[in-house]
């Protein structure tokens, strides 16, 4: 079977490099890292891995496969630059969530399962602030804890649920109200919230770009500006790139997520969903404090369309989601003014009293979406040999830095190694559900997301 890319679902975004080969920054976070692209890759080479893929999937699977085994060749290929995609433009937010919400996870898989989800998720984010640490990577993580909030009286019912929930699962929620919710922010909008003290933020940017440096310093070829145009996926797996080069590798890792819809790569499995952001000018500690948002902790409300938000290391308030788009003909854009409208809207109406506060950036991309908002890692191909992480679902910051841990041990196993396969729990080692053909896929997702606003709008969330 031969995959072959198209190029088309990326025509309305500018180019990656400028006419002089500088690198564009799309988001906030790009802006503050240093980008000299690499080669690209114009040759015929062989490997023993080959990752698809520079963001935190891929390089966490470099990663972890050259610290299990020093001595394999892996080549990282990416087609514009390291943290282009959305490791370089999500929210930076290092939180547990997985599926819809705890509630619907422990509904769907039952509460031992959900547990077990959970667990990993938890392990997720210490192995990622582990390897941050042990790398000695400077992007601003922060150890902020993670609230959800309610919005309006029929969410306060869901929020505490997840309250008691958690804590009979044995996390460290805590259901908060009054002086205690406002302990953390101080708005009229937020009637109650659930807090987790385990979560972090960080720059998603800088994370990416520090995890190349680290990969390459353990022996991973990386090669930028090099788009994969085919994968052939026999014994071995040839992998043809442009400007002109060719992969001959024993197994592939396909670390592409919401970006396989161009690659041709579960097309029907996985969704190219867009999430939109804005962010505000540096805001002055007065302002901080008429919010009450000193403990600088991350949210999230507890919609059907969520709002996620945050500061910056600078004090800039990160404000993203409010929709979820899905364009026609599978078209990436990574900029909507309508989302970016509403989100300044919404983001003023939480808060009054920046009312005045200036927006100074605006961005969005493209994140991989299951139809049972699950993740999922897995092998596929007519030889067992591609293998993949994907399906994060706006929550895989955490998680695609994880995915080494997943996807490691399976590589190595396939390639001969007497490691022992760590079974990932489900609902993470499987393929995604598949859906209809695109054009009834993307009817049903419209309608879906018509339902799921009208009823947000019904409970006034």
């Amino acid at each position: 079977m031969i995959i072959r890319a198209d190029n088309r679902p990326f025509r309305d975004n500018p180019s990656v490099l400028g006419d002089d080969g500088s690198y564009r920054p799309v988001s906030f976070w790009q802006e503050t890292v240093s980008v000299q692209p690499a080669d690209a890759l114009t040759d015929d080479t062989r490997c023993d891995v080959v990752v698809i893929g520079g963001g935190y999937t891929g390089l966490s699977t470099a990663y972890e496969l050259k610290r299990a085994a020093p001595n394999l060749d892996v080549v990282v290929l990416e087609r514009a630059v390291v943290g282009h995609g959305a490791s370089g433009r999500n929210g930076g937010f290092l939180m547990p969530l997985l599926g819809w919400n705890l509630c619907q996870t422990v509904r769907s898989l039952g509460r031992e399962r959900a547990a077990q989800g959970y667990g990993v998720m938890y392990d997720a984010i210490d192995h990622t602030r582990a390897v941050i640490r042990a790398e000695g990577i400077d992007c601003d993580l922060e150890d902020a804890g993670y609230l959800l909030l309610a919005t309006c009286d029929k969410r306060r019912k869901h929020v505490r649920e997840e309250a008691e929930l958690g804590r009979e699962l044995g996390f460290d929620y805590e259901y908060l109200e009054g002086d205690a919710l406002r302990a953390h922010i101080d708005s009229d909008a937020f009637s109650a919230g659930c807090f987790d003290p385990h979560s972090s933020v960080v720059n998603p940017a800088k994370l990416a770009r520090g995890l190349k440096d680290a990969v390459e310093g353990h022996g991973v070829r990386v090669f930028e500006r090099t788009a994969v145009s085919a994968i052939d996926d026999g014994d071995p797996v040839i992998v043809t790139t442009e400007p002109g080069g060719t992969v001959h590798a024993r197994a592939a890792v396909v670390a592409v997520n919401g970006y396989g819809d161009a690659l041709g790569f579960m097309k029907r499995r996985i969704l190219p969903v867009h999430t939109y952001i804005v962010l505000t000018e540096p805001l002055r500690d007065e302002a901080l404090a008429a919010i009450g948002w000193q403990r600088r902790t991350s949210l999230e409300t507890a919609r059907n369309f969520i709002h996620y938000f945050r500061l910056t290391a600078d004090n800039r308030i990160l404000f993203g989601g409010e929709d979820a788009k899905l364009f026609t003909g599978g078209r990436f854009r990574d900029s909507d003014p309508t989302s970016f409208g509403k989100l300044e809207g919404r983001l003023r109406s939480f808060f009054p009293a920046l009312a005045d506060v200036g927006i100074s950036h605006r961005w969005g991309g493209v994140i991989g979406v299951t139809l049972d908002m699950f993740p999922s890692f897995a092998a596929s191909g007519s030889h067992d040999n591609l293998f993949h992480g994907a399906g994060y679902s706006g929550h895989g910051v955490s998680l695609a830095n994880y995915a080494g841990k997943i996807l490691a041990p399976a590589v190595l196993q396939r390639l001969g190694s007497d490691a022992p396969t760590v079974a990932p729990p489900r609902p993470f080692g499987r393929l995604p559900f598949k859906l209809p053909p695109r054009p009834l896929t993307y009817a049903g997702m419209q309608a879906y997301r018509f339902a799921l606003h009208a009823q947000d709008r019904w409970q006034k969330a």
